[in-house]
């Protein structure tokens, strides 16, 4: 397999930066940079990672913490990518003058996701898939090369995403996890945007938000 998956939990919220690495040449993608992005660029230097994009599973505050650090330190400006029913939010400082804790937003994205869209990373494809319901754009990216999904704050080991925010429904978001997570191959792995990871069999079997 080429591609190489490493994940970083990092902050107090415990964020899972996600990192998709071409071992072929060396290119990688950042899912969603957040907290002590210090860290985050001492591995990207000590691995002399290539950054080509940065992709964001959704326009909160603490998924996107950490690009305009990043932004500014890297030798070549990498692509920043956001589903489109998320823009106002990351406008808006992604809900983080909500929780008092103000922060200002990195430059629109470069890219506007929409599902269904496939991204490439050297030969490997990533898809793109829209699962509103904790926020109006959440995206997952399904690498199925690594037989992983990179899931946000859609679901979490047996549970799923908060609703009580802006733009949450819980009903959407139960349809979303059915249709883009539940049709993966059981034995994805399913890297949520913080805490440990799971698989689709683990959910199906044991999620009790799933259970019906």
């Amino acid at each position: 397999m080429s591609i190489r998956v490493w994940v970083f939990s990092t902050g107090q919220l415990g964020n899972n930066v996600v990192f998709l690495i071409d071992e072929a040449s060396n290119e990688a993608v950042v899912v969603d940079p957040s907290y002590e992005p210090e860290i985050v660029l001492d591995f990207i230097n000590d691995q002399e990672l290539k950054i080509k994009m940065i992709l964001l599973t959704h326009g909160h505050f603490d998924h996107f913490a950490g690009v305009n650090y990043l932004k500014a330190r890297l030798p070549e400006k990498p692509i920043m990518a956001l589903h489109r029913d998320d823009l106002e939010l990351l406008r808006d400082g992604g809900g983080s003058k909500e929780f008092h804790m103000p922060m200002l937003p990195p430059d629109d994205p470069e890219l506007i996701l929409d599902d269904g869209m496939e991204l490439t990373l050297g030969n490997t494809p990533i898809q793109v898939r829209h699962a509103p319901g904790h926020t109006a754009g959440s995206v997952i990216f399904y690498i199925p090369e690594a037989k992983t999904a990179v899931c946000g704050d859609v679901i979490f080991y047996h549970s799923v995403g908060r609703t009580d925010l802006a733009g949450g429904s819980h009903d959407e978001l139960i349809e979303s996890i059915r249709k883009q997570v539940c049709t993966l191959p059981p034995e994805t792995r399913l890297i949520p945007g913080h805490g440990e990871e799971t698989t689709v069999r683990e959910e199906l079997l044991h999620n009790p938000f799933l259970s019906n």
